[in-house]
């Protein structure tokens, strides 16, 4: 419970950064359910319709299991070039290869 400045009040720290509140949890409990006991009726109708159907509905559905992921713009003031060789990490080489 909050205070009437906000604040939560002594003792109450509230639910943990990124935490679901019970109702959300609910809910994706429910629909989690819902899907595992039609799984064979859902895969049927996914057989029927057109694969520009199907991605889209599949697409469309993932976001209710797969979290979305946003893009970072990440800028720095280092000027400095680093550059990997892939290659000679893992040790393939060209005379490795001939050999």
């Amino acid at each position: 419970m909050r205070n009437s400045d906000g604040t939560f009040a002594e003792g109450n720290t509230g639910r943990k950064a990124g935490s679901l509140n019970r109702a959300t949890k609910d809910i994706r409990d429910a629909f989690t359910l819902l899907i595992e006991n039609n799984i064979d009726t859902l895969q049927e109708d996914l057989n029927g319709l057109e694969p520009k159907e199907r991605v889209k509905l599949l697409l469309d559905m993932a976001q209710f299991v797969v979290p979305k992921l946003r893009s970072i713009d990440l800028q720095s003031d280092i000027e400095e070039t680093i550059t990997i060789d892939f290659n000679e990490s893992v040790g393939w080489n060209k005379t490795d290869e001939e050999n």
